[in-house]
C-alpha cells in the first residue's frame, strides 16, 4: 500500500507579532461524500509529561462519535461521545462524568485538539484548523509545537491514519494512531448513552 506523508512545522518564536506561515505539503483529499458511517480501532501514546498507551475503538456518524478506550491490558478506561462540538465522557475505572469543561482539564490531548476536530481525524480527514493558515495564525497558544500526518493511499483516496504533535514548552508529544478504518458500518455496542447514575464531576471539582 503506498503511503503520503504530510508534514506541517508549526514553530511560532516568542516576541513575534506574526507567527511564521506553516508549510503545508500538497496532498491527494478523499471523497467521502457518499458515506455516512464509520468505524475502527486505533491508539493514544503519550511521551513526555503524560506516559502511556491507550488502545481504542470507535464508531462514528456524521453527527455523533463514541469512542471506547482500554489500557494495554485490555481494560476499559474510558468511554467518549462526541457531537456537534460537544463531549461527554466516562471514566470507566473510577466510574465519574465529565462534561466538556472539565475533560479539558484531565486528557491533555483536547488542550490541542477540539471535539469536533478529533472527529474529523477518526474519519480520515485534516481537521480545517490545521490546514488553513488563517486559522493558524489566530490560535498561536494553541499550536505552538510541531504537527506530523500521515496519510495512507485507499480507494477513496488518501485518508489520514497519524496525527503526532509535539508541544515545545511542556516537552510532550501525543501521538493518534488508526490501525483500521471501515465504511458503512458501525459498532452497535458502542452506540448507548453514559448511565445516569454515573457522578458527574464539575469543573472545580
Amino acid at each position: 500500500m503506498n503511503k503520503y506523508y504530510i508534514v506541517i512545522p508549526l514553530i511560532l518564536f516568542v516576541g513575534c507579532s506574526t507567527p511564521p506561515d506553516p508549510i503545508l505539503n500538497d496532498y491527494i483529499t478523499s471523497n467521502l461524500s457518499n458515506k455516512d458511517f464509520c468505524r475502527g480501532n486505533g491508539y493514544i501514546l503519550s511521551k513526555g509529561k503524560f506516559d502511556g498507551r491507550l488502545n481504542f475503538t470507535f464508531s462514528a456518524s456524521r453527527n455523533t462519535a463514541y469512542i471506547q478506550f482500554r489500557d494495554i491490558i485490555g481494560r476499559k478506561t474510558l468511554f467518549l461521545i462526541i457531537s456537534n462540538n460537544d463531549i461527554d465522557a466516562w471514566d470507566m475505572r473510577n466510574n465519574r462524568r465529565y462534561n466538556k469543561a472539565s475533560i479539558f482539564l484531565t486528557l491533555p490531548l483536547f488542550e490541542i485538539i477540539d471535539p469536533n476536530e478529533l472527529r474529523t481525524f477518526l474519519w480520515g480527514n485534516i481537521p480545517s484548523i490545521f490546514t488553513d493558515v488563517n486559522n493558524i495564525k489566530t490560535q498561536p497558544n494553541k499550536l505552538n509545537g510541531q504537527l506530523q500526518f500521515k496519510s495512507v493511499q485507499t480507494k477513496f483516496g488518501a485518508l489520514v491514519n497519524n496525527i503526532s504533535f509535539k508541544i515545545n514548552e511542556e516537552n510532550t508529544q501525543i501521538t493518534l494512531e488508526i490501525i483500521e478504518r471501515e465504511f458503512d458500518a458501525q459498532y452497535p455496542h458502542l452506540i448507548r448513552q453514559i448511565p445516569e447514575s454515573v457522578i458527574l464531576i464539575e469543573q472545580n471539582s
